[in-house]
């Protein structure tokens, strides 16, 4: 029972630092017009040359998506801490 306590804390901790290092990233990057993997892929199948412009929903996301994660990630950070300390009661 311990081992799986342990292991969701530890995956707080892990998800909570990468949505940190994902919304720090994003926040920079947040003014380039970037694709995803899967839209290139699509892309690329269908011959394509560019992508199609962003739209104001995607710019909005820009900004939205990297605060969100600056929010959620210090606070699974925190989760993960708080699950690993009551182990030791």
């Amino acid at each position: 029972m311990e081992g799986a306590v342990i292991l969701k804390g530890l995956g707080l901790l892990t998800f909570g630092a990468l949505f940190v290092w994902f919304g720090i990233d994003g926040w920079r990057h947040r003014r380039e017009e970037r694709i995803n993997l899967i839209e290139a892929a699509i892309l690329k199948a269908g011959n394509e040359d560019k992508p199609l412009p962003f739209n104001r929903w995607d710019r909005m996301m820009a900004y939205v998506q990297p605060v969100l994660m600056l929010i959620f990630g210090p606070l699974m950070i925190l989760g993960g801490v708080a699950v690993l300390s009551l182990l030791g009661e």
